[in-house]
């Protein structure tokens, strides 16, 4: 899962939206000196990041693209998911989108010492660009591929993925509203279990 899902699944609270962006940056043994909501939603952007590899929607969505994409398929379906979250926010959130990633934006900002260096180096332009709302539009789904695609030294042509959006895009967000039906109930009762919320 991208940035935008794992942000939904977060608590709205800075401390948890910086851990949950945190997994894509921090590997190994979480730190005993972070913050404990930092720290749990870290874990939470694993467990969530392992299920979703496992999920069956998931997976049914990889199959529907080109088999030439190989294991990028996996980061395709990723951007697709979010894309898809943000064009029906929604049908999620009581939260406009817009208003969200603005509190998203400054809520990371107050964090910034506990962020990772990447992802220090990698908000300003977030901001500016504002990532969070703008996976509505397919340009910068786009975009997102010919940088992801670069970021992998063009040893698979991601950017050329995004025409599977447009030939694949009614399955995929019937296998997208599967996949959120499944996952949010399971994150409530891993939010439990990792102490960010009780019973």
């Amino acid at each position: 899962m991208n940035y935008l899902a794992h942000l939904y699944f977060s608590e709205p609270r800075p401390l948890a939206w910086a851990g949950s962006l945190m997994g894509d940056f921090v590997k190994g043994t979480v730190s005993d000196d972070l913050p404990a909501e930092l720290a749990q939603h870290l874990r939470l952007h694993r467990r969530i990041d392992s299920y979703t590899q496992q999920n069956t929607h998931f997976q049914t969505s990889r199959q529907r693209l080109d088999p030439r994409f190989r294991y990028a398929r996996s980061v395709l379906v990723d951007v697709f998911y979010d894309h898809f979250l943000a064009c029906r926010w929604q049908q999620f959130s009581p939260c406009a989108l817009l208003g969200f990633s603005q509190q998203v934006y400054a809520g990371l900002q107050s964090c910034w010492a506990y962020l990772p260096l990447p992802l220090q180096q990698q908000l300003p332009r977030m901001i500016e660009h504002n990532w969070l709302y703008s996976y509505r539009r397919p340009e910068i789904v786009a975009r997102v591929l010919q940088r992801l695609e670069a970021r992998l030294q063009h040893r698979i042509p991601l950017a050329d993925g995004f025409g599977e959006l447009a030939v694949c895009r009614a399955q995929l967000e019937d296998d997208f509203t599967a996949f959120m039906q499944d996952t949010q109930q399971l994150v409530q009762g891993w939010k439990q279990e990792l102490g960010i919320i009780h019973p």
